[in-house]
């Protein structure tokens, strides 16, 4: 095989492993899991680099695939968004539980 061929292909299967990461990524959160993201962001940062260095034609044959990960990252946001507005409601909650907690036993104390 080529190298031209060889490139578009490597791409390919290194842009569906990121894809594979962001899924489970995902599906992690799902499962109220801890999603590591230093892998992934380095992971996108050399498909970025390796993008740039594709021939146009090669570009047009992999573009279906980046539009994907364009909206699994999109997908994988949202969802991190939403997870973090719930932990931060549970955070206010505990927060509120603990303040009236105290106050009740402030209270106590003074009777």
């Amino acid at each position: 095989m080529s190298p031209e061929q060889y490139k578009p292909d490597q791409f390919k299967n290194d842009l569906k492993r990121v894809l594979s990461l962001i899924r489970t990524g995902q599906r992690y959160l799902e499962d109220g899991k801890v999603v590591e993201l230093s892998a992934l962001e380095s992971r996108i940062s050399a498909l970025c680099e390796q993008a740039r260095t594709l021939a146009p034609e090669q570009r047009k044959a992999v573009a279906p695939l980046l539009a994907s990960l364009i909206e699994e990252l999109g997908q994988f946001e949202s969802q991190m968004q939403q997870e973090y507005s719930d932990i931060q409601r549970q955070l206010r909650g505990i927060s509120n539980t603990a303040q009236a907690t105290n106050a009740y036993a402030q209270a106590a104390r003074t009777k």
